[in-house]
């Protein structure tokens, strides 16, 4: 249970409850890892602004020139980890021969999918509740089952690390496509889709928004937060 209703700040019934649905569901299998790994996962993303070694890389003029081991807070194997930390700490000078390198290490294009979608996702529910003052959600107890393994045979090589979803080419009147490029890059493992869009809709509203600032407005205030958090997206 998120604990939102422990502050005056108001905050609308439906991002309250994407979000409690979305913390539930790392207690669930998912497509490629297991509940238990999900579980893992959401308490390494709260340890890597903690981690001595990911503060050493940030304060570094490259993150490729510092070596060491992570303080890791659960039994996930070190690519893992690597690649949960990085995402929470240093996203933006991720290059493509680091994600060569985890590949390489044993993650599969659909497991490293995964673990971005599900790390994105916590980023922005921990953040969420960091910015009313209350305290994270608790980390789901673990459920059992295997993952379903689902895979998306709709999907393209486009010149990206991974295959992207494959589209017809539009854009909207804003000139945007009309499925965004986030949606595509996970496009190999739906259920990595459906969970982060699930909670970032709620805030962040693609059409129908119940906001009174325009979509221009929208867009304008996302991309200056975005550039000065240094989002690799």
């Amino acid at each position: 249970m998120i604990p939102y209703a422990d502050q005056s700040l108001p905050v609308r019934e439906l991002v309250a409850q994407r979000h409690e649905a979305a913390v539930a569901a790392y207690g669930q299998p998912g497509t490629w890892l297991n509940s238990d790994t999900r579980c893992a996962l959401l308490r390494e993303v709260r340890q890597g602004p903690h981690c001595t070694l990911c503060a050493r890389r940030s304060e570094a003029l490259s993150p490729y020139a510092v070596d060491g081991k992570h303080d890791a807070v659960t039994h996930l194997p070190d690519n893992m980890v690597e690649v949960i930390h990085r995402i929470r700490t240093d996203s933006g000078r991720i290059t493509q021969k680091w994600f060569d390198g985890v590949i390489a290490s044993g993650l599969n294009r659909e497991e490293y999918i995964e673990i971005v979608g599900l790390t994105a996702t916590a980023i922005i529910i921990d953040s969420f509740s960091a910015a009313l003052g209350v305290s994270a959600a608790p980390v789901p107890d673990p459920l059992p089952g295997e993952p379903s393994g689902e895979a998306n045979p709709a999907v393209e090589e486009a010149g990206a690390w991974v295959p992207l979803m494959a589209v017809e080419s539009a854009e909207t009147g804003l000139g945007l496509p009309s499925v965004p490029n986030i949606a595509r890059a996970m496009g190999l493992v739906p259920g990595a889709v459906a969970h982060f869009f699930s909670v970032m809709r709620s805030q962040y509203s693609l059409t129908d928004y119940d906001t009174s600032l325009a979509r221009d407005q929208i867009e304008l205030l996302a991309s200056r937060m975005s550039s000065l958090n240094q989002c690799f997206y």
